[in-house]
């Protein structure tokens, strides 16, 4: 059964990639990123504007450039996608498209401030660096080549748009690196390594958590391997009962987080999507250690530094995907809360599942009258 989902999982990577000019089918891309020579350099940052001709303000926050009318979404929509990644990596890759209709592998990133892409999907992104430069290393992973803020066309996910996406581009061929987060983890089987060589040769942009924080709410639904996006509407879990946890959404360094207690005593967990691991810590650390979110008790879990996992070290500590694959975990951005379902504890109901939205109206039963 594995080596079926593993075969069906390159066969369906293989034929995506052949439409992917976003990242330059002429030639086979090259995984690990290359910094560009000076000449392509100056030539990408001369065609900078000024962020305000697309209305963009930029306003300088503690963590770092805050750019005010981005990230625009079409109000009223929602759209659910499946993920792309195999079933044995966990990772929420999503299939996307560009304003011209052009398919792009997008990674949704939690961790990360800012969204990042391609040097080589400017054209299919219709992407603008802006003038003067603004440029800011990656402070979510250990990366030597920092990214130059700019603005692309349009990022459509199903009939979900978003508009004016700000996106940062290291000038460098070759792939994403250690942005695409597929480097291999120490809790991860060896097998696995040729379906992140591939996964990782198609990965052509990361969504970071401010264009992430624009939507209402999304749902990550593990078990099912969906990712529900809503840009209205106020979260309600379609079975109640079926919520093990739901804790206030804090924030640190403009990326959702929660409160948890480790062997019990309270640490502050920054939410990592993209993190290929249970729980990492800053500090040196490789043990099992006793998790607890709100009502919902994770038992021993393992725990690693930040060193062994290749992250950086002045990072708070991060909530990894691996602790919660067995769960639906919603980052309800109106509510400002954090939601887990189990869904072993859903009962199949007669009704269509609302997907977490709201209601407008109850269902009205016609008596006696028949289509």
């Amino acid at each position: 059964m594995t080596s079926r989902m593993t075969c069906s999982f390159f066969i369906r990577l293989a034929s995506t990639a052949v439409c992917l000019s976003v990242a330059g089918c002429a030639s086979p891309l090259v995984v690990s990123p290359t910094p560009v020579s000076q000449d392509e350099l100056d030539a990408f940052l001369a065609g900078g504007r000024d962020p305000r001709y697309a209305s963009i303000t930029v306003y300088q926050g503690p963590a770092g450039p805050r750019f005010e009318f981005a990230n625009r979404l079409h109000q009223d929509r929602a759209a659910q996608v499946n993920m792309i990644s195999p079933r044995t990596l966990p990772l929420p890759v999503l299939p996307a498209k560009t304003a011209a209709f052009t398919p792009f592998n997008l990674l949704l990133d939690s961790s990360a401030r800012q969204s990042w892409l391609l040097f080589r999907s400017v054209k299919a992104m219709d992407y603008r660096p802006f003038a003067p430069p603004m440029g800011e290393y990656a402070d979510h992973v250990l990366f030597d080549i920092p990214g130059y803020a700019g603005v692309g066309n349009k990022i459509i996910l199903d009939a979900l748009h978003v508009e004016s996406p700000i996106f940062y581009i290291p000038p460098a061929n070759g792939g994403l690196g250690p942005l695409g987060r597929l480097d291999p983890s120490p809790e991860a089987d060896e097998t696995e390594q040729k379906a992140r060589d591939a996964l990782r040769a198609n990965l052509h942009a990361v969504m970071g958590a401010a264009l992430m924080r624009s939507f209402a709410y999304i749902r990550i639904d593990f078990p099912s391997r969906s990712v529900r996006f809503s840009t209205h509407g106020t979260f309600r879990p379609p079975v109640p009962s079926a919520v093990v946890a739901s804790l206030p959404l804090r924030e640190w360094r403009e990326r959702p987080a929660v409160e948890g207690l480790l062997d019990g005593k309270p640490i502050l967990l920054v939410v990592d999507t993209a993190g290929d691991f249970h729980l990492s810590v800053p500090a040196p650390a490789a043990y099992s250690g006793d998790l607890a979110l709100g009502d919902l008790h994770l038992g021993p879990v393992p725990v690693h530094s930040h060193s062994l996992l290749g992250l950086p070290e002045k990072f708070s500590a991060r909530l990894g995907i691996r602790a919660l694959t067995a769960y639906i975990l919603t980052l309800d951005y109106k509510q400002q809360r954090l939601w887990i379902e189990d869904p072993a504890l859903m009962k199949p109901k007669a009704s269509k599942p609302t997907n977490g939205e709201d209601v407008s109206s109850p269902e009205i039963q016609y008596r006696g009258i028949t289509r």
